[in-house]
């Protein structure tokens, strides 16, 4: 008799546990891959195993063909740079800013600035553009060191400058962040879908700032003339309690976007994104920087 029961109790245990796997694995097939990647980079900075992790490296089943996002604007593709080197860096002076999270979320993960990184680099390179994501948390390093917050910017300077020795081919500078305003300013429906709205940061305590403007503003009127609404323009920034500054006298390609805010799903963000990497490709095309 305790035979028997032992029996049905390894039963019941492999029922479970092999539910559980399939239920997973079907989690992971359907999961995009920008955000798996995003998932596993979270895995090897913080070596931390949650089910969706730990299943993906068993499975190891990351399609590289699938795209996030299903409709795509026709654009004529030509060389942009060199398509071997990256030319883009993409990172978060704050990294740990989060977008709306639903307890019902299937992928089981709290959308960040980082993950929009991983968006933006697979869309840029659907388009012929490499770029470069920064690994580093800024967020991180700023509470290791035991900085105030406000050294955010400080932090980011050195991964910057960091990254440009490594990668001199590097010309775009873009740090992603997301707004913290409702989310009636930082949403928009065009032509039927829905998208987390855009801004430019600029920092008028830069001296050499009218040229980033010039930069920002070309992009800035791209979205205006092809995505009206999309973008809620150039928000210019001086004085006390502000950065003032942004890192944007590194170069003139430094580029603070706003992408949404902390109401905005993650799927808006997405939708953005394959925009301002559109709008990114065409001012590097037309521009023919070196």
């Amino acid at each position: 008799m305790r035979k028997k029961k032992y029996i049905t109790f390894l039963i019941i245990i492999f029922v479970f546990f092999f539910t559980y796997f399939i239920s997973y694995k079907i989690t992971i097939n359907e999961l995009p891959d920008n955000i798996l990647s995003f998932l596993i980079f979270k895995y090897q900075d913080n070596k931390k195993i949650n089910n969706i992790d730990m299943v993906s490296f068993v499975l190891n089943e990351v399609n590289v063909n699938k795209s996030f996002i299903n409709d795509k604007k026709e654009i004529k593709k030509e060389i942009v740079y060199n398509e071997q080197v990256p030319v883009v860096y993409i990172y978060n002076t704050h990294s740990d800013e989060e977008y709306s999270y639903e307890k019902n979320n299937s992928y089981n993960i709290i959308p960040t600035v980082k993950e929009a990184n991983y968006i933006l680099e697979s869309e840029l390179k659907k388009l012929g553009i490499l770029s470069v994501i920064e690994q580093n948390q800024t967020t991180k390093i700023v509470n290791e060191r035991n900085l105030p917050y406000s050294s955010s910017y400080k932090v980011s300077r050195e991964l910057l400058e960091n990254k440009k020795i490594e990668y001199p081919s590097l010309t775009f500078f873009i740090d992603l962040h997301r707004d913290s305003v409702e989310r009636n300013i930082t949403t928009v429906e065009i032509n039927g879908k829905t998208y987390a709205r855009t801004m430019f940061l600029l920092g008028l305590e830069n001296p050499s700032y009218e040229d980033n403007k010039q930069v920002m503003t070309s992009l800035n009127n791209y979205l205006d003339s092809n995505y009206k609404g999309l973008s809620r323009g150039i928000y210019e920034k001086k004085g006390k309690g502000v950065n003032g500054v942004y890192n944007q006298d590194f170069n003139k390609n430094t580029i603070l976007i706003e992408v949404g805010g902390v109401n905005n799903k993650i799927e808006e963000v997405a939708n953005s994104l394959k925009v301002i990497a559109e709008c990114l490709y065409e001012y590097i095309n037309s521009t023919k920087l070196e």
